[in-house]
C-alpha cells in the first residue's frame, strides 16, 4: 500500500511540474508604451571636424527629406520577420562609385533598423539603406562596421568621414561630441514585461530586475529613475546588455525582469 501511494505521489509531482513548465512555456510577452515621457529622435552623425563635414551632413539631410522613410521602416520591418515586404524600394547602385568610401558604424540586433540579414553575415536594415543612398550622392561606396551601440557617438568624434547609423537618439550630451543631421524617425521607450504582469509605468519597476542595451536613452533612463528617480531606493537594479536582443534572452532565461528599449525593436522582439 504504500509503495502504492509512494507512485502515486512521484506520478502527481511529476504530473505537476510538466503543468508548471507547460505554464512557463506558454506565458507570452508584451511591450507597453511608457507613459509621461518625451518622444525621441534619431539622426546621424559625424565628427564635427570631419574633412567633408558639410558635404556628408547635406547629402545626409538630403536622404532624410528626399525618402519616404515610413515605406523604408515597413520594407525592413517585414523583411526582419522574413516576410515578403508589401512595399518596394529603389536600392542604391554603388559599383561604380568612385570618390572614396564611407564607414557606417552600426549595431545589429536592433532591429528593423539594422540587423544580420539571412546570410548570417551581411547588416542590413533602415539605417543600411539610408547611408547607400547618401554613398549614392557623394558618389562613394560604404563599409559597415558592426560594433557595440554604447561606443559609436565616441568613436565618431575621433574619425574622419565616418557616419553613425543605429538608431541613435539625438540628445544635448551627444551634440557635445558630434554633429548630428536632421531627425529622420521619432520613438519612445517600451518596457517588456509577462502579459501577466504588463504595466506602462516606470514606478512600477520597484524592485526589478531590469535589462537594457547599454549606451542607449532607455538605459540611461533607467538608471536616472534608480539613482534620482522613482526607482530611488526601490531595490530595482539595472543590467546592461549588448543588445536588446541579449537582453529579451535573459528575460526569457529568468535572468531579469523586465526589458526597456526602443518602441519597434521592441515590437519585434515579441513578436
Amino acid at each position: 500500500m504504500k509503495k502504492l501511494l509512494a507512485i502515486l505521489m512521484t506520478g502527481l509531482l511529476i504530473v505537476g511540474a510538466c503543468a508548471t513548465l507547460s505554464a512557463c512555456g506558454d506565458e507570452k510577452y508584451v511591450a507597453k508604451a511608457i507613459g509621461g515621457i518625451e518622444v525621441e529622435e534619431y539622426g546621424y552623425c559625424i565628427s564635427k571636424t570631419a574633412t567633408d563635414h558639410d558635404a556628408i551632413m547635406d547629402a545626409i539631410n538630403e536622404v532624410i527629406n528626399e525618402a519616404n522613410i515610413d515605406e523604408v521602416v515597413a520594407y525592413y520591418t517585414a523583411k526582419s520577420k522574413d516576410e515578403t515586404p508589401s512595399v518596394t524600394l529603389q536600392f542604391a547602385d554603388l559599383s561604380d562609385n568612385t570618390a572614396g568610401t564611407l564607414d557606417i558604424y552600426t549595431c545589429s540586433g536592433f532591429e528593423p533598423y539594422e540587423f544580420v540579414d539571412a546570410d548570417g553575415s551581411t547588416v542590413i536594415g533602415v539605417d543600411i539603406y539610408m547611408m547607400e543612398l547618401v554613398a549614392e550622392k557623394l558618389n562613394m561606396k560604404i563599409t559597415v562596421h558592426d560594433v557595440d551601440f554604447d561606443g559609436i557617438v565616441g568613436s565618431i568624434a575621433t574619425k574622419d568621414n565616418a557616419i553613425g547609423a543605429a538608431g541613435i537618439t539625438i540628445t544635448e550630451g551627444r551634440k557635445k561630441s558630434v554633429d548630428f543631421s536632421d531627425a529622420y524617425y521619432s520613438s519612445v521607450q517600451y518596457i517588456i514585461s509577462l502579459e501577466s504582469d504588463a504595466f506602462t509605468s516606470i514606478d512600477k519597476l520597484a524592485g526589478k530586475k531590469i535589462g537594457v542595451q547599454k549606451g542607449t536613452t532607455g538605459c540611461n533612463l533607467i538608471q536616472e529613475a534608480i539613482d534620482n528617480g522613482v526607482l530611488k531606493g526601490t531595490g530595482a537594479t539595472i543590467l546592461e546588455y549588448d543588445t536588446g536582443a541579449v537582453a529579451f534572452t535573459a528575460m526569457k532565461q529568468g535572468k531579469c525582469d523586465n526589458v526597456v528599449i526602443d518602441e519597434l525593436p521592441a515590437l519585434k522582439l515579441v513578436g
